[in-house]
């Protein structure tokens, strides 16, 4: 049976909630939970997402994700793919780590988004594992009571449209975190997922906006609109413009795996494609040598080792991603 298409739309905020196979922890070691968010904080960046809130419990995890340009299955793909492939290289495993396809149900805008933030950061209170969500390490509460916002996690502006009125932002916060949601609670454990109501969390003017809008849209789920192609073709004809000019090789270099050596021109073609272009793997694959999806993501973790350790290489890198993020899209 084919899956039901996912719901996209440029703006769109969703509550992602996954958990490993058979329950099991996907989570071993405090490195496993920072490698986590370091994935997270690159797949943002690269896809041009913004987290609100997240949560890392020991065999699951909840992302409120904020998608500007509508892309949430490819940051998706990102974050769970490459996680994925460091757990399984790390201890030697093989196969899915997550139960299957993610949960995501959208949210409407204003008091909606908040009581999600409530929701995702008072998970391990509700789990027994601490008495307040702030000492737990592994949620974006901490940064909340610190007021801390990155390029990556942009929260402020729901608190400060939703706690209006006299006194302390951070108090109005912290008292906000104890009230009870049992409204909210019985939505998530609906069991009619199969209903659109049932991913979809906000009014019923929302409901039905995003109904008559959005639901019947003439795409399933990974198909790639033809304005997306054509920006991604746009952005790869530059990055191997720029490429050529200052690595001084030919074109036909990118596509060529070199026995022996690094290839580094195609390394940085295909990073570039991903960075800038936010181009999938599976696409980037076709277009440089006809490499699978594996292989190109492969590519990028290789790029990314090779400029930590070499200064010089990632200024090149650095240079490379200035002039190709020039491009008009």
């Amino acid at each position: 049976m084919a899956r039901a298409a996912r719901i996209l739309f440029e703006g769109a905020y969703y509550h992602v909630m996954n958990r490993g196979q058979s329950k099991r922890d996907i989570y071993l070691d405090e490195r496993d939970y920072k490698k986590f968010l370091a994935i997270i904080r690159e797949g943002c960046r690269m896809c041009h997402v913004e987290i609100v809130a997240y949560c890392l419990m020991r065999n699951h995890y909840h992302l409120l994700v904020h998608t500007p340009e509508a892309n949430l299955p490819q940051f998706m793909r990102q974050v769970n793919g490459v996680y994925t492939q460091y757990f399984n290289q790390k201890y030697k495993k093989d196969g899915s780590l997550f139960k299957g396809r993610y949960k995501a149900n959208i949210v409407q805008e204003g008091s909606y988004l908040l009581r999600l933030i409530r929701y995702i950061h008072n998970n391990p209170v509700k789990a027994g594992l601490v008495r307040k969500a702030s000492k737990y390490p592994y949620t974006s509460d901490q940064h909340f009571m610190r007021k801390e916002e990155f390029s990556w996690l942009r929260y402020m502006n729901v608190l400060n449209g939703q706690l209006k009125g006299k006194g302390n932002l951070l108090e109005k916060y912290q008292a906000y975190m104890k009230m009870a949601d049992e409204e909210l609670e019985e939505f998530l454990k609906a069991k009619r997922r199969k209903s659109i109501e049932a991913i979809i969390y906000g009014q019923e003017e929302f409901l039905d906006e995003v109904k008559t809008k959005y639901l019947h849209q003439e795409r399933s789920y990974g198909e790639i609109p033809q304005a997306k192609k054509m920006k991604w073709e746009v952005v790869i004809k530059r990055i191997k413009r720029e490429i050529q000019k200052v690595l001084g090789v030919k074109e036909e270099v990118l596509y060529q795996s070199m026995r022996g050596s690094e290839n580094v021109a195609r390394q940085m073609a295909i990073g570039l494609a991903r960075e800038v272009g936010g181009v999938p793997y599976k696409e980037i694959g076709a277009i440089f040598g006809g490499i699978s999806y594996k292989s190109a993501a492969k590519y990028c973790e290789r790029l990314k080792q090779r400029c930590e350790r070499d200064r010089k290489l990632s200024g090149l890198y650095e240079e490379l991603r200035g002039r190709c993020s020039q491009v008009e899209t």
